[in-house]
């Protein structure tokens, strides 16, 4: 992009801060949507494109801010068009080299709009990506696909096509494109198949090396020489990967991101710094007095845009001397250093911002961060991913050790309630399979996806009245199941009723301004899961109250068991209880849950003990019960899956009681970037530097 500053065009990377290097973006431009006055309205693929291009842009936009790219204080990237032989022969209609802010008016101008962006690491990439995807934003037009960045860390193109993959992770970064009444049936695979999106597509390196080869073929197939796409990805990757697969992508211009120039480096490093301050100056005048400067350590370390970003952030004190980095005798080790310094300069004590609830502690210390940092980084390495979702945290806490901490509160959760109802036996009864089905359950868990859903009540009179019918004649079944006299399976059909009707309730988002983020992504499953939680201790709590104050188990006519060592089973009573059970487990653990959960409620709900003589005491029992059933679902949820596996890490160290919290001050300080709804690095090099225990 190029703007005008002062009366002076300017094409940069900024920085100035911890946050370390940015394009200078300028003022990005306002995404028109809606239609010009006296114009037709636009139908609805329009609307839905001019509501995606929206939040494309208020989510990219929002990370320029947090990376500090749009600060004044520039560095400046170039790039030119690479001489690897990855690229299609007699490729013409692009400019031989250009700065960063070029590539919009650049690609507009290619005869098919296909691109690849190579580059070293840390050599601005990413940060080109997303500077080009907001300059093609700001003069969208609603005729154009809308361009979309996303990384390639969650894609597999072995086991998912590259327009099924897209579609998916459109719905998951903008729900409202799932709303059916809003936007019809499908509308992301339709957006993808009728040409409506331009892929932005980063960090292709990050899949696994033996998917290489086979993604470029796969993109090459998808796309062919109608689609428009950009790819970025490392430069020696990409060539290892044409090499293999011998198939390049056939339409698409290549260009290779540039090194940083000495002189380029030290107006980044200067630019902040009064007259007076020389330290820098000094010792770049040392390198260029050298009679083989560019072979100097220091002079290759400056060559990459990150590594100049850490060393302006780390000697900005007025007592840091950045002559230390003339001693390095090799690359390696400066960039090392510069990597292992970051941390402690980025978690400066700051001051909180003015006003409100403070959302996070004015400050971490540095060895804090660094515990719980690599921790995260290492989790994603074991993961083979660049993506830190917070749906996925469990994963780090071995199953036998969920199993075991979530089988013993459960067991002794659901052993007091037996106790109370019935005695010690009656406790065991309780407690045991319980234990047993939570056990099972977290050890074979797997991770599920957020639901992203709100709560709205307009429009959703009709569905909620057809739940509530359907819960009505659920709970007066059940309460007839358990022999309940006729009024009582009669009221029983009204917590029934309200708790699957209330599900209604949760509808996909529609508000355009609330852009995907870990933040929102949580609030909206935390959302369903506690009312999903709620629905089961309200209905199942007052089935256990009212079966335990107005049926005698003993008194049945139906066939039964026992006594057996002095227990009694109502074989009526196993049918109903084996039902719910199932139905607990299944929606929150799935098939393995189905089955533990069937086995632990026919058995708890088939042994027969003595009504309870005061009905306030059974129900105040039955509410205990509810909340331990609802307790069992909501674990089995994402939010409640992360919950319980954060806690768990916050007590051995690695994470801390809030990461959320910690995750968010982590981007503000530049160590974090965020992606849709997930947390990466800033970059993979300072995400490896970490798992790997560099200090």
């Amino acid at each position: 992009m190029t703007q005008q500053r002062n009366g002076q065009q300017r094409n940069d990377i900024s920085g100035g801060s911890i946050d370390g290097p940015a394009v200078q973006a300028g003022t990005i431009g306002t995404v028109h949507i809606g239609t010009r006055p006296g114009a037709t309205p636009p139908d609805r693929l329009t609307r839905v494109k001019n509501r995606l291009a929206a939040e494309v842009r208020t989510q990219w936009r929002d990370e320029v801010t947090a990376q500090d790219l749009d600060s004044p204080a520039p560095l400046r990237l170039w790039w030119r068009r690479t001489e690897r032989a990855v690229a299609a022969r007699g490729a013409d209609g692009a400019q031989e080299r250009g700065a960063v802010d070029g590539l919009v008016a650049m690609f507009r101008e290619l005869p098919v709009r296909q691109l690849v962006i190579l580059g070293e690491r840390a050599s601005g990439k990413s940060v080109s990506m997303m500077l080009l995807t907001l300059g093609l934003l700001e003069a969208y037009d609603p005729a154009d696909p809308v361009p979309v960045l996303m990384t390639a860390s969650s894609w597999h193109p072995r086991r998912e096509h590259l327009h099924t993959w897209l579609a998916r992770r459109l719905t998951e970064e903008h729900p409202f494109l799932a709303d059916r009444k809003g936007c019809g049936t499908d509308m992301a695979a339709r957006l993808v198949t009728g040409g409506h999106v331009l892929l932005m597509l980063d960090g292709l390196d990050e899949l696994p090396a033996e998917l290489h080869a086979f993604a470029i073929r796969a993109l090459d197939r998808a796309v062919g020489g109608r689609d428009r796409l950009v790819v970025a990805c490392l430069a020696a990757e990409y060539e290892q990967a044409v090499a293999r697969s011998g198939r390049i992508l056939t339409r698409a211009t290549v260009v290779e991101m540039e090194p940083v120039s000495l002189d380029r480096a030290e107006e980044f490093l200067t630019a902040d710094r009064p007259p007076a301050d020389r330290r820098w100056q000094d010792v770049l005048a040392r390198l260029r007095a050298h009679p083989r400067h560019p072979a100097v350590p220091l002079a290759q370390a400056l060559t990459s845009p990150l590594m100049v970003a850490l060393a302006r952030a780390i000697y900005a004190p007025a007592d840091a001397d950045p002559r230390v980095l003339l001693g390095f005798s090799d690359r390696e080790g400066i960039e090392s250093h510069l990597l292992s310094a970051f941390l402690p300069a980025a978690y400066e004590p700051r001051p909180p911002p003015p006003g409100g609830r403070r959302r996070a502690p004015a400050h971490y210390r540095p060895e804090q961060a660094r515990r719980w940092l690599v921790f995260a980084a290492r989790h994603m390495n074991r993961n083979r991913t660049q993506d830190f979702a917070w749906w996925q945290v469990e994963t780090a806490v071995p199953g036998s050790v969920r199993g075991l901490v979530f089988a013993v509160v459960s067991g002794l959760v659901f052993g007091v309630i037996g106790h109370a109802a019935g005695g010690p036996v009656i406790g065991l009864v309780f407690g045991v399979p319980f234990a047993l089905a939570g056990f099972v359950v977290q050890t074979t868990a797997r991770c599920k996806p957020p639901t992203r859903v709100e709560i709205r009540f307009r429009g959703t009179g009709g569905p909620f009245l057809l739940r509530s019918a359907v819960g009505f004649v659920i709970g007066i079944a059940l309460g007839f199941g358990f022999e309940l006299p006729y009024d009582d399976a009669l009221m029983l059909g009204l917590p029934f009723a309200l708790a699957v009707g209330l599900h209604a309730w949760l509808r996909v988002p529609a508000d355009a301004k609330k852009v995907s983020s870990p933040g929102l992504t949580l609030q909206q499953d935390r959302t369903a899961t506690l009312m999903l939680g709620l629905s089961f201790a309200l209905s199942f709590g007052l089935t256990f109250g009212t079966v335990f104050a107005h049926t005698d188990p003993s008194a049945s006519d139906w066939p039964g068991f026992g006594p057996v060592d002095g227990l009694t089973v109502n074989a009526v009573f196993v049918l109903p209880g084996a039902l719910a059970g199932w139905i607990v487990g299944r929606l929150s653990y799935g098939r393995w849950g189905s089955l533990a959960y069937g086995v632990a409620g026919a058995i708890v709900s088939g042994v027969v003990f003595p009504p309870a003589d005061d009905p306030g005491f059974a129900y105040g029992l039955g509410i205990a019960f509810g909340l331990a059933c609802g307790f069992v679902v909501v674990l089995g949820r994402p939010w409640g899956a992360f919950v319980f596996a954060c806690a768990l890490l916050a007590l051995s160290g690695r994470l801390p009681w809030r990461p959320m919290a910690f995750l968010q001050d982590a981007r503000l300080r530049g160590v974090l970037r965020q992606a849709g709804g997930v947390h990466q690095f800033r970059h993979a090099r300072l995400r490896d530097h970490l798992a790997e225990g560099h200090t």
